[in-house]
């Protein structure tokens, strides 16, 4: 009777075996095998009905560990059963069995340990896939925060004299890059009697540097995300800087032109992201006054170009007939100029503050997670600077109109240069380097524009109350939201002041008329010019979120250059044909006809942001649509599936 149970329990044991064996070699559901084995073992405490579910990681690990176990268990069971058996008789036939049974049992529990420890692994791999621990995936130096509020590394907290020394660093670069594209148009001349050329091909090498200035951000504003504003800044000017020194040395106007184009596109990264440094260091609340310095620091740059040029034409020209003197002293003193900013440059901190936590982790030892890698920077370079911008140029009226406005104003800036020369030198017969004199009149329009605009943004838009309310406030005291529509009110003063000025211009440039007046006419110019260039960045920047206000003002930068590269090709030609006074009146009857934009946008500007596919509203229906999705995929997993279990 034993022996039969014996048999019938090794029986049933060596069938267990070997559904597990077969269970792993034929990757069967290990939870079904063990639900099997289980009612093997001990029918009687299934009392509950068996519901199949979808395992997670953890329940495959605990039933298969619990399946080892058992098995484990029956096979030794049964070994101690043999051994009571054959106890006293070494030449039993069930000692060939047992050790029949335990090699098989061995080889079975090794095979389920290797797919054990391999699941436990892949899990342990989805884990650190899924961890959001930085300690495990790296810090992202976009998003780690400042130690405390009053953090030192923080440019914030910075003292005001550095936080100063910062902004005018910027500012001066600004100043000398553009500098560079109005210092040589006075060599132009020479040039003219010493290559033969032509004026037009002379001016082309303004044309040139301005197309550089036009499509050099496109580079810039990547790399500096993904370097830094500083390295940006002392890498690229050293680079113009020999392109400069070339057109200097150049004896060719094809070399002229060609350099001229590189030394734009180089130099010009700092207009760009120096805006970024400014914000970097100033607190919203502070940034005003900064901020209009340095924006005053690339439009003063054509203005002084002019200047000194001038005098750079009428006292060093060279007396060898291939080279031209004017230009190379020309070039010189742009060397001057970009050496002296390279120093306070190369001395000043860091003030983009993913980079300096960057430094700040690995200083302290901690990993860092890959931000953005060459295909990621190559991809924002064609898609993000270039035709994200060229695309909101196409289907954003707001970008396409006011881009098109500062374009025009920028060209008639440009035009001057021309037209000045033409005024001053021809009609007031005034010499070459005094020519350039009146363009202070221009100057002195920028100071007083820019005055007007800081006290705007003072008592209108940021006025303090008596209730500690800063802000705006109706006749009745009731608060008024800070709108991009209220931010017009610059521009519609500029856009009042632009034509007269070009009109006094006209009609004030002959013999009989004093030459104080065309150039007071200079100062309204100028006047108009900051007001309504300040206002339509204010714009851009409040009608459109972040991601998409810099591709906004890389499409305003590429419409104003380009724009502006053009006009001084036939300015002289249209001043020549249709005189002073028709040549600039026509300018004139082209500003008294874009009056009406910034009141246009004042009435229909919040419609055509709410229709915008950039615009906030945009983005907060796409974050609305996700939260939606989000809810409903969550409600989703909340309900039971019931249909596996039917």
């Amino acid at each position: 009777m034993s022996s039969r149970n014996s048999e019938s329990s090794n029986s049933r044991y060596e069938s267990a075996v070997e559904s597990f064996d077969d269970a792993i070699d034929d990757n069967i559901d290990i939870n079904h095998t063990i639900d099997n084995d289980d009612k093997n073992i001990d029918t009687d405490s299934q009392t509950q009905p068996y519901i199949p579910s979808s395992p997670t990681p953890a329940d495959e690990h605990n039933d298969l560990q619990r399946t080892i176990t058992v098995k484990s268990h029956t096979s030794f069971t049964n070994a101690e059963d043999f051994e009571k058996k054959t106890l006293g008789n070494p030449n039993d036939e069930y000692n060939d069995e047992l050790e029949l049974e335990l090699e098989r049992t061995a080889t079975s529990i090794s095979k389920m340990s290797k797919v054990l420890t391999h699941n436990t692994d892949l899990e342990k791999q989805s884990q650190l896939l899924d961890s959001e621990d930085p300690e495990i995936i790296g810090y992202d130096p976009r998003q780690v925060d400042w130690d405390s509020p009053d953090d030192p590394d923080n440019p914030f907290n910075w003292s005001p004299l550095r936080k100063w020394y910062c902004t005018m660093s910027t500012a001066f670069l600004c100043l000398v890059i553009t500098l560079g594209s109005s210092i040589y148009v006075d060599a132009i001349p020479e040039m003219m009697v010493k290559w033969h050329i032509s004026q037009t091909l002379g001016l082309a090498g303004l044309t040139f540097y301005l197309l550089g200035l036009a499509f050099g951000p496109t580079i810039a504003a990547p790399l500096s995300e993904l370097f830094g504003r500083k390295i940006v800044y002392c890498s690229s000017l050293p680079v113009s800087m020999l392109f400069i020194m070339g057109v200097g040395l150049s004896n060719k106007i094809r070399n002229v032109l060609v350099l001229r184009f590189f030394a734009g596109l180089t130099s010009s990264g700092a207009l760009a992201i120096a805006g970024g440094t400014i914000t970097d260091v100033w607190k919203p609340q502070e940034i005003g006054i900064a901020m209009t310095l340095f924006c005053l620091a690339p439009l003063a740059g054509p203005v002084i170009g002019p200047i000194i040029g001038g005098f750079i034409g009428q006292n060093l020209t060279s007396d060898n007939p291939n080279h031209v003197g004017s230009l190379k002293w020309a070039m010189w003193v742009n060397l001057f100029f970009a050496a002296a900013v390279f120093g306070p440059l190369f001395l000043m901190p860091e003030t983009y503050k993913p980079i300096i936590m960057r430094r700040r982790l690995i200083k302290r030892g901690k990993k860092i997670r890959q931000t953005l890698s060459l295909s990621e920077f190559i991809t924002s370079i064609l898609i993000v600077t270039l035709a994200k911008p060229m695309e909101m140029l196409v289907v954003e009226p707001i970008v396409l109109v006011f881009s098109i406005y500062t374009a025009f104003v920028f060209a008639v800036l440009f035009g001057f240069f021309e037209a000045f020369p033409i005024i001053f030198v021809g009609i007031y017969e005034m010499r070459t380097g005094v020519s350039g004199l009146p363009f202070l009149g221009v100057g002195l329009g920028l100071l007083l524009g820019a005055s007007l605009y800081v006290c705007m943004d003072k008592f209108i838009f940021f006025k303090k109350w008596d209730d500690g309310y800063i802000g705006m406030k109706d006749k009745d005291g009731n608060k008024i939201p800070p709108t991009p529509e209220s931010r017009l009110l610059p521009c519609k003063v500029g856009s009042l002041t632009f034509g007269p000025s070009l009109f006094w211009l006209a009609w004030t440039a002959r013999t009989s008329v004093h030459w104080m007046a065309p150039t007071a006419s200079g100062v309204l110019f100028g006047f108009s010019l900051v007001l309504i260039f300040f206002s339509i960045l204010t714009y851009f920047s409040m009608a459109y979120p972040p991601i998409s206000v810099a591709s906004a003002l890389a499409a305003n930068n590429v419409t104003r250059y380009v724009v502006s590269s053009v006009f001084p090709l036939f300015t002289v030609q249209m001043m020549h044909k249709l005189h002073i006074y028709w040549g600039v009146t026509v300018f004139a009857f082209i500003a008294l006809v874009m009056v009406p934009v910034p009141w246009i946008f004042s009435i229909y500007g919040e419609r055509l942001r709410k229709n915008s596919k950039y615009g906030w509203t945009a983005i907060l229906k796409a974050k609305q649509e996700a939260e939606k999705a989000a809810m409903e995929k969550e409600i989703v997993k909340e309900v039971p599936d019931t249909s596996s279990a039917e």
